[in-house]
């Protein structure tokens, strides 16, 4: 039962080193192709699951190599009809593989993979792997729009909104 514990935690720690260290990964050409490096984003969700509820997030990402994309996300928000006594907390950390990196195409899709955390009054913190997919629009206003679902300790689908880069997505 202790060991069980224990790997939630020592997973979270694998994905955050694994995300941190994309951001020391020396990018060569792609210095210019993908500025500004870090795309800020923030974002609305939906989650199923226990508990479920509406969460609004924001984060951070940048490219590692020209087809990939990994960062961390913070949210929070309600639950809703759960028996939580408060407020929901998640940290979400993600690799995307974008199949359209250079915007050669109005709308391009993309898929992930990561871990999520969440945590709640009754269950404290629990953690799964995260499977995301979605599509992005075309960007306006410096910004580019995106419909995202994801599977990982229920259904989630999300509303985001990521700061364009000049260059790609």
């Amino acid at each position: 039962m202790r060991e069980r514990r224990r790997w939630p935690g020592r997973c979270t720690a694998v994905a955050l080193a694994a995300a941190v260290s994309g951001l020391f990964v020396h990018a060569g050409a792609q210095e210019y192709v993908f500025r500004p490096r870090t795309q800020w984003e923030v974002r609305t969700d939906g989650l199923s699951g226990s508990p479920g509820g509406v969460q609004l997030g924001a984060g951070a990402n940048v490219p590692v190599g020209y087809y990939l994309r990994v960062g961390a996300t913070l949210a929070g928000g309600s639950t809703l009809g759960g028996a939580s006594r408060g407020p929901d907390a998640r940290v979400d950390l993600t690799a995307r593989y974008l199949l359209d990196p250079f915007r050669e195409t109005r709308w391009g899709a993309y898929a992930g993979i990561g871990l999520t955390s969440r945590w709640d009054d009754d269950t404290h913190w629990q953690s799964w792997m995260l499977l995301v997919a979605g599509i992005e629009g075309p960007g306006k206003a410096g910004w580019t729009s995106s419909l995202e679902a994801g599977l990982g300790g229920g259904v989630r689908l999300g509303i985001v909104f990521r700061r364009a880069r000049q260059n790609g997505r």
